[in-house]
């Protein structure tokens, strides 16, 4: 018999910050190193506790926007920033990693609900706080940027990193690492490789021999990137984002290889598609050196608006399928 197969599965809620004022929705507590608990306030569903396996609040500025009775519960929550995020999961990851297996971060919820947020960093290109502009530790990097940085420092003669990276809308896949973009169907080359990592064989693989040369590869495929300002996110991505980092290592046997591999999921969130407009929005600076962006309306060209709506459909169709999948998972177990 072949070697079994070991999979866990860890799931972090994170509550972004507020968009709009209102009341306190939820309360979040991490009762020990991967139990969390999330309970809904202010409503009127029957069930109300929900565990996880970690819960974080990060609502920053909720003094700026929470309206009722419950300030003293939001203020007795720790705020979890970008840094606490990676310091629960990101040593766990670097150590499956290290130890040859694949990892998933997959990042899942509605549009805005601070997916690409959590495990890249802000990423739009025009951004000047986007991550990969950064050469040292920035606040605002994610769960990747500072697992790669660390990975980097770590990396001995003998290791040789590489990462692939596309995007996928539907049945349409655009290689992020091509010049051109490149699509194609997304049947086209996908195999099994012998180590058991699935792989799309015809998009493009670059070899990384530094943090820098990971930087750079990301704000060039990032300027191919679908990227788009709604009423519900100000860099909102515009179809599913892959990006693979694969890092081979000397196994303990010589002449044997040892490779793991991180696959990054930032899905496109769900969205009322015949609603969405393309956003326009100011940059508001807080005396603490924090920021938010204040939706202003939206953009005087129609055609915006109606590319974006087409795209919220497609979108829409492939997380339906992806959710009827989850299901029928659920029902084989």
């Amino acid at each position: 018999a072949g070697p079994s197969l070991s999979v866990s599965i860890k799931v972090a809620v994170r509550c972004r910050p507020y968009t709009v004022d209102d009341k306190l929705g939820v309360k979040l507590k991490q009762n020990s190193d991967e139990e969390g608990e999330i309970e809904l306030i202010n409503c009127d569903y029957t069930t109300k506790r929900f565990p996880f396996t970690y819960a974080w609040w990060s609502a920053y500025g909720y003094q700026r926007h929470l309206t009722g009775d419950n300030m003293n519960d939001a203020d007795n929550m720790e705020l979890i920033d970008q840094e606490t995020a990676y310091n629960q999961v990101g040593t766990k990851i670097k150590e499956d990693l290290l130890g040859g297996n694949a990892v998933v971060l997959f990042a899942y919820g509605l549009s805005g609900s601070g997916k690409t947020y959590t495990v890249f960093g802000p990423d739009a290109v025009d951004a000047p706080e986007a991550w990969f502009k950064h050469k040292e530790p920035h606040k605002l990097w994610g769960i990747f940027p500072r697992l790669a940085y660390e990975l980097f420092n770590m990396k001995q003669d003998g290791w040789k990193i590489s990462m692939k990276y596309f995007q996928n809308v539907v049945d349409t896949v655009r290689d992020l690492m091509s010049p051109n973009a490149e699509e194609q169907h997304y049947k086209n080359g996908m195999r099994k490789d012998p180590d058991g990592f699935m792989d799309i064989e015809w998009c493009g693989t670059k070899v990384l021999h530094s943090w820098n040369d990971l930087r750079m590869e990301f704000q060039t495929c990032n300027a191919r990137k679908a990227i788009a300002p709604t009423q519900f996110n100000p860099m909102s991505t515009r179809g599913h984002c892959i990006m693979v980092l694969e890092v081979e290592m000397p196994g303990e046997v010589e002449g044997m290889k040892l490779r793991g591999r991180v696959y990054v999921c930032d899905l496109a969130g769900t969205e009322p598609a015949g609603d969405i407009v393309y956003a326009l929005y100011t940059k508001i600076q807080f005396d603490d050196g924090s920021f938010e962006y204040k939706f202003n309306g939206a953009h005087s060209d129609m055609k915006k608006t109606k590319e974006l709506q087409e795209q919220g459909k497609k979108i829409n169709l492939s997380l339906s399928e992806m959710a009827q999948f989850f299901m029928k998972m659920a029902e084989a177990f």
